[in-house]
């Protein structure tokens, strides 16, 4: 274990209270309910346009033809459940869900978070169960968030399933000098058959990971461990800072030793290559005085592909169909499926990414509205994907969404071999 976290159990285990004097002015007030209950309901529909051309659009195309459009639907129940007493909490999320893709239907559930919390005091948080993890301070990526589940930047804000975690936070806040606040997060991530944290290794794999957290100059820092007996030594950086009230910039880190990664050749020869790879993230929030915010991110993937390497693959998938077309050679695409597995299970599987949304609310003075655009973009190959949209929000726990995601870039590009031509999309999520 790093000897920066010892040195942090040590100074916020060993810390008393800082200052001269401690004073209580608690005033009697109404005492608050032991529990809450919620649920959030979501109805969706998207409207898919393919691109025919697209090399995953003829790749699936030889199982059977999808059509030039398809409907999908999807719906989902959040029952919320916590109840306090005392020291202890406890608090459980399910998510149930129904897709319709056209193709196929089916339901899923799963806990998305259940846990027991034990706070003893007001510097020191056991937790035990299934808790979200959201660590790092970017928008649409994290690349120092190595125990997260994977973000879609498409849907930055979404729910996500938390780890099956043995957690402790410890927080100490200093009088005085640069350094004001600091806390350390200690997770011990077991893995159990398929039901705990089965993608972070074998079962009976233990990992660990480490946050260390500093606010110092007012600027909020983190320093992150993760290690694990399948998992690369991992070590990240992140920060945020408010340079004014309406000027956000902040920026993540991520180091990773031995990482495994798949490359694809124009022929199809596959190799894992070892690497140590580097990803970092510079971003930048700001509000204007219309009430116009602006969120620009760059995303730099250490372990990313290349432009020619995203080519290469491609190349390698038109040739394969190609090959089946005129010989009939069925061995060809099944083993051009098998083998960009790799490169298609990933949402951004390029090097360098840029990010740009822009939120307005109450456009030309209309209530309750929010209107948005959003650009995601591979900066080696000059594809992207461009999202206009609007929310109407007409109740306090009612929001009404529409979005139309658009890919835009030539053949051979990340986006350009997006299957869907235009994708429109409409969702209602109603809270109570």
């Amino acid at each position: 274990m790093p000897v920066w976290i010892l040195v942090a159990v040590l100074v916020l285990g060993t810390a008393g209270t800082v200052g001269a004097e401690t004073y209580d002015f608690a005033i009697a007030e109404a005492a608050p309910k032991p529990y809450e209950i919620g649920v959030r309901l979501e109805a969706r529909y998207l409207h898919h346009r393919y691109d025919r051309d697209s090399a995953k659009y003829r790749l699936d195309a030889l199982r059977g033809d999808p059509g030039a459009e398809a409907r999908e639907w999807h719906g989902v129940v959040e029952p919320m459940f916590s109840y306090r007493r005392g020291m202890v909490k406890a608090a459980l999320v399910t998510h149930h869900a129904y897709v319709d893709d056209g193709l196929q239907a089916g339901t899923s559930d799963d806990v998305y978070e259940g846990y027991v919390s034990l706070t003893p005091s007001p510097r020191f948080t056991l937790d035990l169960g299934k808790r979200s993890v959201l660590w790092g301070k970017g928008y649409a990526w994290n690349p120092a968030g190595f125990v997260n589940r994977p973000r879609d930047p498409d849907d930055a804000t979404q729910n996500l399933e938390g780890r099956v975690v043995a957690g402790v936070d410890l927080i100490q806040s200093f009088a005085g000098g640069s350094l004001t606040n600091m806390g350390l997060t200690a997770l011990v991530l077991p893995v159990i058959d398929d039901w705990a944290n089965p993608e972070m290794g074998a079962d009976g794999d233990v990992n660990w990971a480490v946050k260390l957290y500093l606010l110092w100059h007012d600027t909020d820092i983190d320093l992150i461990w993760f290690d694990g007996p399948s998992q690369p030594l991992s070590l990240g950086f992140d920060f945020s800072k408010n340079l004014a009230e309406n000027i956000e910039v902040h920026g993540e880190l991520g180091w990773r030793r031995d990482a495994v990664r798949t490359v694809v050749d124009a022929r199809g020869q596959v190799r894992l290559e070892r690497i140590d790879p580097l990803d970092w993230l510079l971003g930048m929030r700001y509000l204007n005085a219309w009430d116009t915010t602006f969120i620009v991110e760059y995303y730099h993937r250490g372990s990313g592909y290349r432009r020619d390497q995203l080519e290469d693959l491609f190349a390698f998938q038109a040739a394969a169909v190609e090959r089946w077309r005129t010989t009939g050679e069925a061995a060809s695409v099944s083993r051009a499926r098998q083998v960009t597995e790799a490169y298609f299970s990933q949402r951004n599987p390029g090097r360098d990414y840029g990010y740009f949304k822009v939120f307005q609310k109450e456009p030309f003075d209309l209530l309750y509205v929010t209107s948005w655009i959003a650009m995601l973009a591979n900066l080696q190959d000059g594809s992207f994907n461009v999202q206009p949209g609007l929310t109407w929000t007409p109740l306090t726990n009612l929001e009404l969404n529409f979005r139309v995601a658009i890919p835009v870039g030539p053949a051979g590009t990340e986006f350009g071999e997006k299957p869907d031509a235009v994708r429109p999309e409409a969702w209602v999520r109603y809270y109570f």
